[in-house]
């Protein structure tokens, strides 16, 4: 198993970020870092949305509360410190209780794409050794195959549908629980989440992932997506995958920002309605999302033009033709970022920083990580217009 500890061991960047974190890294605990430093009266930590058109707003000392009874059951149930616990469900207010009480337990958490197959959720939960997978009525019946499955936490929808003779029943374990739990406080180096590679090259790979590096995922957000205080923000995408856990879970939480959440399917019609009713003006995401939305034309343009002021785009490169749409039809910058799950993003056009951008190029590294190219003996490589004559 891949530790990715050394990405971050030299990050001084924490002299600038960290500042904004509570306390040290020599004692750290994810969700005080994401929620319970930020539980002001009245503060929201959620803005919820469900397909069907349900709407809900979770403060964070809402969220504090609720992370409490996660932890409390888990701890109950036998969870320590460093164990996993997987998460099998679509964006709603249960993921992120799940996530930020799995957090509070000192336990490490570990995605799962509701897309994934039976077999591609067993690959993973065998990998990590998970304690406990939670997951909701839609998505229960893919655990049915999975050999060595743990136990299993289901959210029940009416009437208890989905729920599973054998199963813990989400809502009526944690209500049993007090709203107090003490966060159980880590080391920087110790992790918080457990990730998987995508499968590229050959079975998808786990990677740990460790507290310190909420400096860098909180240093992204301020400088490459330019996160502002009056943002209303959203990350198109799904917390199963690093972009989404990373940067519309961790990053803007550890802030103290709300997120976005939005439980259905991409389409041109509901980003547009979410946009336009939560007022976003911060957005982040694909480049096949935005691809979609400038094949809509008109009808994306004239309700959209003016209402976004920063777009960050990540997962493949943005062509000329996305970054001029932006610009012509919704007045709006786009820019490219890069990161991969191994080391989050280290490769920006931010948008808070002043520095040329270049139609085409990846821009710049992020403060705190230093990139370089390097040939197949790992020997650092100097810039091509100085080096032109060793491939020539």
């Amino acid at each position: 198993m891949r530790d990715y500890t050394e990405a971050f061991a030299g990050f001084s960047y924490q002299d600038t970020v960290s500042k904004q974190l509570h306390g040290s890294l020599d004692a750290m605990n994810a969700c005080v870092e994401c929620c319970d430093r930020h539980a002001l009266p009245g503060r929201i930590a959620l803005f919820w949305e469900g397909r069907d058109g349900t709407a809900e707003t979770w403060t964070f000392a809402q969220m504090q509360a609720l992370s409490a009874k996660v932890a409390g059951f888990l701890k109950a149930q036998g969870v320590q410190p460093g164990d996993r616990v997987a998460g099998l469900l679509p964006r709603t207010p249960e993921l992120l209780a799940t996530i930020l009480g799995t957090w509070r337990a000192g336990a490490v958490y570990q995605p799962l794409f509701t897309a994934f197959g039976p077999k591609a959720i067993e690959h993973r939960l065998n990998a990590s050794g998970a304690k406990f997978v939670v997951t909701d009525g839609a998505n229960r019946a893919k655990l049915d195959d999975v050999a060595d499955c743990p136990p299993i936490v289901t959210v029940a929808g009416d009437k208890g549908r989905g729920l599973v003779r054998g199963d813990f029943s989400f809502w009526a374990e944690v209500d049993r629980q007090p709203a107090e739990f003490a966060p159980v406080m880590r080391r920087g180096d110790d992790p918080f989440l457990m990730m998987f590679t995508s499968g590229t090259t050959g079975p998808a790979k786990p990677l740990l992932v460790p507290l310190k590096a909420i400096v860098a995922f909180a240093g992204y957000m301020r400088d490459a997506v330019d996160l502002r205080d009056e943002d209303a923000f959203w990350n198109l995408a799904d917390p199963g995958w690093a972009y989404g856990l990373y940067y519309a879970v961790t990053g803007p939480l550890a802030l103290g920002h709300p997120t976005t959440f939005y439980d259905g399917p991409f389409s041109v019609e509901s980003t547009c309605r979410v946009i336009r009713k939560y007022g976003i003006t911060n957005l982040a995401g694909s480049p096949t999302a935005y691809r979609l939305l400038i094949a809509a034309g008109k009808a994306v343009s004239e309700p959209l033009r003016g209402r976004l002021r920063a777009v960050s785009s990540a997962g493949e490169p943005l062509n000329p033709e996305v970054i001029r749409w932006f610009a012509d039809e919704l007045g709006v910058t786009i820019h490219d970022h890069y990161g991969q799950t191994e080391t989050g993003m280290v490769l920006c056009n931010h948008h808070a920083l002043a520095h040329t951008v270049r139609m085409g190029a990846a821009g710049f590294a992020s403060p705190g990580h230093r990139v370089v190219v390097l040939d197949d003996e790992s020997r650092e490589l100097r810039p091509a217009s100085r080096a032109r004559s060793r491939w020539t």
